[in-house]
């Protein structure tokens, strides 16, 4: 009986821990993308430059 709660008691605190690097990881990589550049291309078609017409789903 002791060996399962034992058993029981690390593979919560294993859960636990887990999940809060998950939870880390996740949300480090949601400022990551928050704080990015924005790509090249939005940047000059702000300049005043022609681009192609967006494609449509509906071709």
């Amino acid at each position: 009986m002791g060996s399962v709660i034992l058993i029981s008691t690390v593979a919560i605190l294993v859960a636990v821990v887990g999940c809060f690097f998950i939870w880390r990881a996740d949300a480090a990589r949601a400022e990551e993308v928050e704080h990015q550049a924005p790509p090249p291309e939005r940047a000059r078609l702000g300049s005043g430059e022609s681009s192609t017409p967006p494609r449509s789903l509906r071709s």
